[in-house]
């Protein structure tokens, strides 16, 4: 096998500085074996949390952050509504091992266009399972809902003990509507789980609403066209194929009292069960094995699998695995997934783990790449993701293009302007025109370059000075899909000319001049300088500029004529404040007695107006104490290691 090892980072980007993407660093890639499509993920754990898309090479296609809303995004994926592509994820806020939010169903417009919830007065929905079926009409949701429950058989004596229990639902999408709904404590007894009370982070201690126990942790759902669903179920280490007409459990793969015998392989903590064939006398199926779940290992490295149950032969068989490569043995303690897609590939997330890989049928790497991991290390990252999957995807943003224009002086002869060109979320863009002018508003505007798109951010540099400038995006047919707004050339001041570089001009690292400005602090310029370059352009000589010369000497901020200015207008200010204060003073205290008065005419008497007020102290008040009010309080959020 042919083994190609690249490095990408993606980082904050100079015309777009609001973008701060994870890095995706690509270790391995073989191009022309990859399916086709973007990388769909949703990190957390880190800055700037949200869904995003990037391609095999690792370049940043589109961040979602802020735009879908706050919160964390998870399983971020193409779905069908309404006979169209849209984004589907759940977007909601971590707990311990699960989440509170709703599903998100985005337009490739990057419009929310509709949000999904669960029914049944229950709380909100969580992460592990938001899926759309039936060309979207319907939805599969997962919920975890706290129960009171006699826990004393797990020695919980002391009072009421508190079980977590996962439901699912599929519910109406437009009307809201429940068609079905299941819950664990009526199907599996909590002796079945594998995980108990204070056993694990993420287990729950039993006693608390806040700390429920979670014997069962629900994290995928399937359903057939037959109607019944299959269930993943982290705790209890088990599949179920459950019958959409009653609930009931028509068999169970692994755990306690399984249905079938396995044949040499085992799996436990395990994620994203899915169904890949099935008929009368056998069913295939795929799953992500943990292994694992930080406490508890049962194998020495995570890995996808798929599984043939023989119904006859009541026997179920491993028949493929998808590992890591031999020098990244990731071993996920919690979230994870696998898929296969339309070309016979598959697509394996490494959970908590952050890393993706592509493989073909037969288990060969095609792909390795881990979110927020720099390139030569083997350590592990505190970024996670619930699931990576691969899509074909058709973006066609709402925004505008983005440009930002750099030149290191305005001489016109001896410069060079280099321009920077994105359109976050944008996939059919092929080429960058980009248009100068001395003028923004009347030109004329001379095409500089066509410019090949070269990943997020596309560069263009002529050899001269270009004052203001746009950029087109252009399609494979030389379309036109969008104008940015001119923009001016960003050019450094002589302060800084000698820091700059060519083509850009990296971030401040401190105030003053390096080497020569000790504890160096910001200070204030004189009023009624131009600092803005784009005001009276034509006139750079009015501009402030202290060039090579540095700060005036004797230079604070203000001078002694501004500062006597100042001073004088502080007594100005101090006594009009006096007499503002006092007037004021004498209006309340007059309109105190009125309403004093209007007070005593109710049927109250003034004894008892007396005592009420008497009553009642700041100490009563939480918005007057607010340390008091504070003390009974219970925050309760905990960051999550749990999918």
């Amino acid at each position: 096998m042919v083994h190609v090892y690249i490095y990408v980072h993606v980082q904050g980007n100079v015309k777009r500085p609001d973008l701060f993407p994870p890095v995706l660093t690509v270790e391995h890639r073989i191009p022309d074996q990859l399916s086709p499509g973007y990388i769909f993920v949703g990190p957390y754990e880190t800055d700037n949390a949200g869904p995003y898309i990037y391609d095999d090479t690792g370049e940043l296609v589109w961040s979602g952050w802020g735009n879908s809303g706050p919160g964390n995004a998870h399983n971020v994926h193409v779905c069908q509504y309404q006979g169209e592509d849209h984004l589907c994820f759940f977007q909601g806020v971590q707990q311990r091992g699960y989440c509170r939010g709703h599903g998100v169903i985005m337009d490739r417009r990057y419009r929310i266009v509709k949000t999904v919830v669960p029914g049944g007065g229950m709380a909100s929905s969580d992460m592990h399972e938001f899926k759309l079926i039936d060309n979207g009409r319907h939805a599969l949701v997962t919920v975890y809902q706290q129960r009171a429950f006699d826990l004393s058989a797990w020695n919980v004596r002391t009072g009421i003990g508190w079980v977590m229990e996962s439901v699912f639902q599929e519910v109406d999408v437009e009307t809201g509507a429940v068609r079905f709904e299941w819950r664990s404590l009526d199907h599996v007894d909590p002796s079945a789980g594998y995980t108990y009370p204070a056993h694990t982070d993420t287990s729950g201690t039993g006693l608390d609403p806040r700390s429920p126990w979670d014997y069962f942790h629900i994290n995928s759902i399937e359903k057939n066209a037959e109607g019944d669903y299959l269930v993943s179920a982290r705790h209890t280490c088990a599949v179920y194929k459950i019958s959409g007409r009653d609930g009931s459990i028509l068999w169970k793969l692994h755990g306690a009292d399984p249905s079938f015998a396995n044949l040499d392989f085992s799996f436990s903590q395990q994620h994203d069960a899915r169904w890949l064939t099935e008929n009368a006398t056998h069913t295939a199926l795929s799953l992500f094995n943990n292994g694992w779940n930080g406490f508890n290992k049962t194998h020495d490295f995570s890995s996808g699998m798929v599984i043939v149950i023989d119904h006859v032969g009541q026997t179920a068989e491993q028949v493929h695995r998808y590992e890591p490569p031999p020098d990244r043995l990731t071993l996920s303690s919690s979230q994870g997934n696998m898929q296969t897609t339309e070309q016979g590939t598959v697509v394996v997330g490494w959970g908590n783990r952050a890393a993706i890989s592509e493989h073909d049928a037969e288990g060969g790497l095609l792909f390795w790449g881990t979110l927020g991991q720099p390139p030569n290390t083997t350590s592990t990252t505190s970024l996670m993701n619930y699931r990576a999957q691969k899509f074909r995807w058709d973006g066609d943003p709402t925004d505008i293009p983005a440009l930002w224009a750099y030149a290191p002086s305005l001489e016109q002869n001896s410069t060079s302007t280099t321009l920077y060109a994105s359109w976050n979320g944008a996939t059919r863009v092929r080429h960058w025109r980009f248009y100068g002018s001395v003028s923004q508003h009347t030109g004329p505007y001379e095409l500089l370059q066509e410019v090949v798109k070269d990943g997020f951010e596309t560069t263009c540099s002529v050899a001269r000075y270009v004052r203001w400038s746009y950029v087109e995006a252009v399609d494979g047919e030389g379309s036109v899909l969008g104008k940015s707004q001119s923009r001016f050339t960003f050019t450094p001041s002589g302060a800084l000319r000698g820091i700059c570089g060519q083509g850009s001009c990296a971030n401040a690292a401190a105030f003053g001049v390096p080497g020569e400005e000790e504890d160096a602090e910001p200070f204030i310029p004189p009023t009624g300088i131009n600092t803005v370059p784009w005001i009276d352009p034509d006139h750079p000589e009015t501009h402030f500029d202290w060039g090579e010369t540095g700060v005036p000497e004797g230079y604070n901020g203000y001078d002694e004529e501004d500062e006597v200015e100042e001073i004088w207008w502080l007594g100005v200010v101090g006594a009009l404040v006096v007499v503002v204060g006092a007037i004021t003073g004498w209006t309340l205290y007059r309109r105190r007695d009125r309403f004093t008065l209007l007070d005593n005419g109710s049927s109250d008497s003034l004894e008892e107006m007396e005592g009420r007020k008497s009553s009642l102290s700041s100490d009563d008040m939480a918005w007057w104490n607010g340390q008091a009010s504070l003390q009974h309080q219970h925050p309760y959020a905990h960051r999550m290691d749990d999918g």
